[in-house]
């Protein structure tokens, strides 16, 4: 059959070009047809190709005699070349919805056995990350079903479900790691309010009570009001250099700070002060210079839903002038957030802040702790008044940089925050995916 030879050499070559050509490609050759034909099922589509191979196969009709009317109106199409062309569309539509349902039945196979994982007795921790990693996979097959594929309705909806059991399956296995920090605060002596933050900078992170603010932020709120000013000096393209005039108002008591009122300091020694020395002076003059709404916008903008500037600081008896209304607030997790960004590099500034952060004179907390440890220290804020005692840390452990954030009640001491610190140092030496 000289013509069914000829067909079967020109499919062929179709075939190749069909398997060389990509998904884009792929869905723009088949619209057409999809359109004219509507098609609803691959076996719809084996059965169009069936009767177009069928058409293909029969004897060609001889071409009309030329007539007067030929020269004013141009020849049709040649029937042999739109019936090749229409069954290249067929061809590629059925690799699209071939491929669209191997990734489904792929991903059932794999969300089948995430189930299956998740129903095991005894469940650790690895076989949590198993299930959560199990469902993780059966997404990355469902998207690869191309949203014109006749499967994308099915798809959508077995997104959605396999979404909502990954993030389930992420909590347990969250909880699962965060279980250990339970331990450590009671062998530590810290009380029932204490709120703790881990992220290894890869943001893979474990808390306890992380999301609850303590009563008050103390100085823990100079790291948000340190990022906020970087983040105006970057855009606004300000120098560090630039003095800023700081106001009587803003006086209050000191512990070891450089900074007097009524002169002019360079905002970067501002801020070394704030953070290094935690001068209060110098956090009430960053506040104005930056404005609370400027702040808090910022940190909204940034997605902190809880961390907000809202009053100057002040010593045991002394309070600046326009002190503002309402209480600082943040949580251990959003500060861990922050300290993640920043030692990641990712706000402006970071580098600056970093070896700000290294130079902390209080020493007392983290530093402290993790004498002796297998940990390296690399940069603290702590804070502290009649309230509460925290400490937002950076540290190295076997090579791997994590950030830590410890606040509790004044009930506890810096004792039990340090031995709180050095227990989940050790534990992530030991157990580095914690």
């Amino acid at each position: 059959m000289p013509g069914f030879s000829r067909f079967w050499s020109i499919a062929n070559k179709m075939a190749a070009v069909v398997a060389g050509i990509g998904l884009v490609q792929v869905l723009t050759i088949t619209s057409s047809f999809s359109q004219s034909s509507n098609p609803r099922s691959l076996d719809e589509l084996y059965k169009i190709r069936d009767r177009l191979v069928t058409k293909l196969e029969q004897p060609a009709s001889p071409s009309p005699e030329p007539t007067l009317l030929s020269g004013l109106a141009p020849l049709a199409g040649n029937p042999q070349e739109k019936l090749l062309s229409q069954l290249q569309a067929v061809e590629v539509q059925i690799l699209v919805e071939q491929r669209a349902n191997d990734n489904l039945q792929q991903a059932v196979r794999l969300a089948n056995k995430a189930v299956e994982t998740g129903r095991q007795q005894n469940q650790s921790i690895a076989s949590g990350q198993q299930t959560q990693f199990l469902w993780h996979q059966a997404l990355n097959n469902l998207q690869e079903v191309p949203q014109k594929s006749f499967l994308a309705p099915l798809t959508a909806s077995k997104t959605q479900e396999y979404r909502d059991n990954l993030t389930a399956a992420t909590s347990q296995v969250q909880q699962a790691k965060s279980d250990f920090l339970a331990v450590v605060a009671r062998e530590s002596g810290l009380s029932e309010q204490a709120s703790i933050g881990i992220c290894h900078l890869s943001r893979e992170c474990v808390n306890l009570r992380g999301d609850l603010p303590p009563v008050s932020a103390a100085s823990l709120i100079k790291v948000p009001i340190a990022v906020a000013l970087m983040q105006k000096l970057e855009k606004e393209k300000i120098s560090l250099k630039k003095e800023v005039f700081v106001d009587p108002g803003n006086f209050t008591e000191d512990s070891s700070t450089q900074i007097v009122s009524d002169r002019n300091y360079p905002l970067q020694l501002l801020l070394e002060e704030m953070i290094d020395r935690s001068s209060n002076i110098a956090t009430n003059q960053l506040i104005d210079y930056l404005g609370a709404d400027y702040i808090n916008q910022f940190l909204e903008n940034r997605g902190y839903q809880v961390t907000r500037v809202n009053f100057k600081l002040m010593g045991a008896n002394i309070m600046p002038a326009n002190p503002g209304s309402g209480a600082n607030r943040l949580t251990a997790n959003e500060l861990t957030e922050m300290m993640v960004q920043i030692y990641n590099g990712e706000t402006p500034g970071a580098k600056l802040l970093v070896e700000t952060l290294n130079r902390q004179y209080d020493r007392d907390l983290g530093f402290a702790a993790l004498q002796g440890t297998k940990a390296q220290w690399l940069g603290e804020k702590t804070g502290e008044n009649s309230l509460v005692l925290g400490t937002t840390l950076a540290m190295s452990i076997n090579g791997e940089a994590y950030v830590m954030t410890v606040i509790d009640s004044r009930s506890s001491g810096d004792l039990q925050i340090r031995q709180s610190i050095s227990k989940i140092a050790d534990y992530i030496s030991k157990n580095p995916s914690f």
